[in-house]
C-alpha cells in the first residue's frame, strides 16, 4: 500500500520535537548503532514498510526486513537498521509503537479470519470506518495484513442508507421512491440499505437495492431473514454487522451471509514487540 497521506516527519516530531536531550548529554553524537526490532510472541507482522521509511528520513540504513502480512514468531527479527546513534534512538520508540499497534490489529484480524473461514470460507471478513481518529490509513493496512478488506473506504466510495439518513429524507417511503432514480444516477454503483426487519428489506430489493447491510440480529433470527430474502433474490448481497466479534464470528459465519461487517478488530492488544540497540560492528 502507498499510504501517501501518513505524515512520517509528525510520528517523528511528536516523539523527539526537536532533539534527544539525554543523547545529548551522553555525548552520542556519531557513534554508529545498530537497531533491531523483534518480536517476543507470535504475531502477524505489519507497519515494517513504514518504519522502513521513518528509517530512510533519519539516514538508518535498513539491513534486513519481514514484509506486512507474514508471519512471525518469538526472537524474530522483523527490521533491522544501522546509523548514527542518535538517528537510532529518535527512531526507536516511534518505529516500536508504530509495529507493536499495527501487528496487533494485524494479528487479531488473522485470528477472526481464521475463525470465520474455519466456518464458511467463501464469506468475507469488512471493518468500519470505526476506527480511533487519525489512524485510518494504518489501520487499514493492518486488517489487511491480517487477511481482511475495509468495508467502505469512505463515503464517496459507496453507496449505503442508514436510519438517519431515512430520518432526514422524512421516511422510509420516500427512501424507497428514491431508490430507482439513485439507480440510474450512480449506475455503476451498488446500493445497499441498513435494515433488520425483513419486509423492508424486500421492499428495497424490489426497488432496485442490490443488498442489506442486516444490523444487530442473533445468528438465529438472521439466518431465518436472510432465508426469506434469497427465497426471492438469491443473488442479494447480504452483510451481518453489530456486535460480531471474535467470540460469536463462528455463529454468524454459519449463516447464509456474503459478509461479516466488524469493528472490533481495532481495539486490539499491541504485540510485545521489542528492540535491541548495540554500538555498529
Amino acid at each position: 500500500m502507498y499510504l501517501a497521506n501518513v505524515d512520517f516527519d509528525a510520528l517523528i516530531r511528536e516523539d523527539v520535537p526537536y532533539f534527544d536531550l539525554t543523547s545529548f548529554e551522553l555525548g552520542l553524537d556519531h557513534q554508529p548503532a545498530r537497531i533491531a526490532v523483534f518480536t517476543r510472541e507470535d504475531c502477524v507482522v505489519c507497519g515494517t514498510e513504514e518504519a522502513r521509511e521513518i528509517f530512510r528520513r533519519l539516514g538508518i540504513e535498513t539491513l534486513s526486513m519481514k514484509w506486512s502480512g507474514e508471519e512471525a514468531h518469538p526472537g524474530d527479527e522483523l527490521i533491522v537498521g544501522q546509523g548514527e546513534a542518535t538517528a537510532v534512538l529518535t527512531a526507536w520508540k516511534v518505529v516500536q509503537n508504530l509495529i507493536d499497534h499495527t501487528s496487533g490489529i494485524a494479528t487479531k484480524t488473522g485470528r477472526f479470519v481464521k475463525l470465520v473461514h474455519g466456518e464458511n470460507p467463501e464469506i468475507s471478513v469488512l471493518t468500519t470506518r470505526k476506527m480511533y481518529s487519525g489512524t485510518k490509513a494504518l489501520s487499514m493496512k493492518a486488517i489487511m495484513a491480517g487477511g481482511a478488506l475495509p468495508h467502505r473506504l469512505g463515503t464517496s466510495e459507496t453507496i449505503l442508507v442508514f436510519q438517519q439518513h431515512i430520518n432526514l429524507l422524512g421516511g422510509f417511503d420516500r427512501m424507497l421512491a428514491k431508490l430507482p432514480e439513485i439507480k440510474r444516477s450512480s449506475c455503476e454503483k451498488k446500493i445497499l440499505v441498513e435494515t433488520g426487519d425483513a419486509e423492508k428489506a424486500l421492499q428495497c430489493l424490489r426497488a432496485g437495492a442490490d443488498g442489506i447491510q442486516i444490523e444487530k440480529l442473533g445468528p438465529q433470527e438472521l439466518t431465518e431473514m436472510c432465508n426469506a430474502i434469497r427465497a426471492e433474490f438469491p443473488k442479494a448481497v447480504l452483510l451481518a454487522a453489530g456486535g460480531i466479534n471474535e467470540n460469536n464470528a463462528a455463529a454468524y459465519a454459519a449463516t447464509p451471509i456474503d459478509g461479516i461487517v466488524t469493528t472490533s478488530l481495532y481495539t486490539a492488544k499491541p504485540v510485545d514487540i521489542g528492540v535491541k540497540i548495540v554500538p555498529a560492528e
